[in-house]
């Protein structure tokens, strides 16, 4: 934002710090911080961490985890099933004969060889619902039904976990996602940016822009006020000071690893240059869209393959990354998706709303192979699978065994099917 101020000159009063107020407009969404700042250590703090990134849209997992062994899977689909010689391979300590990933995903399959994919079979939710917002939502609550009988008013899981383990100003980041559900409802503010590089006070750095921020700056420290105005003064302070720590940590960003230009790999870079920069970051969310393949979806090539290709080469990196900082150990990442799709193909070459999916959970401490029942004929020749595990397992048992958090209070509803799938 260039000259918020609107005037061009280069003094201070306290009627510019209301106007240059709109500057850190951004920043509305953190709310207030307490009197509380992250010190970004500037290494990598001894945490535990949990990343998570969706695919928008409802990812068709059966091309992406195929059945190989599974002739209605060929049957089903004569026009995009992914064959087995085109198919990659899943060797290693958690070899499986029955399944192979997308060609356009050899760094995760290279992960799996590793045992560090987790390919969790069948994830979903009771009573599934096809509309992508509902589903959307129950994903962000973290509940099925109705918030009334739990006794706790709506919040997303996120904003729930943030409040009991991680109640700082960046406890919880969501990166490019706007502010969804997962956030709302909860004490603590959570931190929420498209992108990293213009989380700050001004877009272009010019002499008079840092001349003007500086000003605002001084003006904030000796203003003395009571009361709201005091708050208002806090929480501005904080938010310049935490623009600063941002780009300060962009800067000192250091890594061997090359990540690619597709939206999700810039944001599970910044994803690690958060880790590197040393804030206490405990659960971050991210996620990129496309996956609403309802017509040409392709096979080894073509629109799903290039979702497939973004997500490995921005995963991978990741992994890498963690790797190089030593902390692979320390965070598991969560692939998933708001639905699956329907066991045949339609008449556009794609494939329309389902339900069961299957999920990804990667990480130094998972224990990789296949979790879940194993797919079998009689779950290819419905229109599409039905739900055996509930994702807020998989989460409730990342919280409890990675994160060491109670999960009842953020997943308080029952379960219909309580799977423990073990997988850490």
């Amino acid at each position: 934002m260039t000259d918020p101020c609107g005037c061009g000159n280069h003094g201070g009063t306290r009627r510019d710090l209301l106007r240059w107020s709109a500057a850190a407009a951004g920043f509305a969404a953190l709310g207030p911080f307490r009197g509380v700042l992250p010190t970004a250590s500037g290494a990598p703090q001894n945490l535990k961490r949990l990343v998570v990134v969706n695919m928008f849209g409802g990812c068709d997992t059966l091309n992406m985890l195929i059945p190989v062994t599974l002739q209605p899977y060929y049957d089903r689909r004569p026009g995009i099933a992914i064959q087995p010689g085109d198919a990659l391979g899943l060797g290693g300590p958690a070899q499986t004969t029955l399944y192979k990933m997308h060609p356009a995903m050899p760094r995760i399959a290279a992960l799996w060889y590793e045992g560090k994919v987790a390919a969790v079979n069948r994830v979903g939710y009771p009573q599934e619902n096809l509309s992508h917002f509902t589903s959307m939502d129950i994903f962000s609550y973290g509940v099925r039904n109705s918030f009334g009988p739990l006794g706790i008013p709506p919040s997303g899981w996120i904003a729930r976990y943030a409040d009991r383990n991680a109640p700082t100003p960046m406890g919880a980041v969501g990166l490019g996602v706007g502010r969804p559900l997962d956030f709302e409802g909860g004490a603590t503010p959570p931190f929420l940016a498209n992108d990293l590089p213009n989380f700050r006070i001004y877009n272009f750095q010019t002499p008079a822009e840092l001349h003007r921020l500086q000003k605002a700056k001084e003006i904030l420290a000796n203003f003395a006020g009571t009361g709201h105005a005091t708050d208002a003064k806090v929480s501005q302070s904080l938010a310049y000071d935490l623009a600063d720590q941002i780009q300060t940590a962009l800067t000192a960003y250091s890594s061997p690893v090359v990540y690619g230009t597709s939206f999700i790999s810039r944001r599970l870079r910044e994803v690690a240059v958060l880790i590197q920069g040393g804030f206490e970051t405990r659960v971050f969310y991210t996620g990129f869209g496309g996956f609403d393949t309802h017509g040409a979806q392709g096979t080894g090539t073509g629109a799903q393959a290039n979702l497939f290709a973004a997500l490995d080469d921005a995963v991978g990196s990741l992994a890498d990354d963690l790797k190089d900082m030593g902390i692979w150990d320390d965070t598991v990442v969560v692939v998933l998706t708001e639905f699956g799709r329907r066991n045949f193909e339609n008449g556009s070459a794609g494939t329309d709303h389902g339900h069961a999916f299957t999920e990804l959970v990667l990480g130094g401490a998972v224990k990789g192979g296949v979790y879940g029942p194993d797919l079998v004929n009689g779950d290819l020749t419905t229109d599409y699978a039905s739900y055996a595990v509930d994702f807020r397992s998989i989460y409730r048992e990342v919280l409890q065994d990675h994160l060491s958090a109670d999960p009842d209070p953020i997943f308080p509803e029952p379960l219909q099917k309580n799977v423990v799938v073990d997988l850490l």
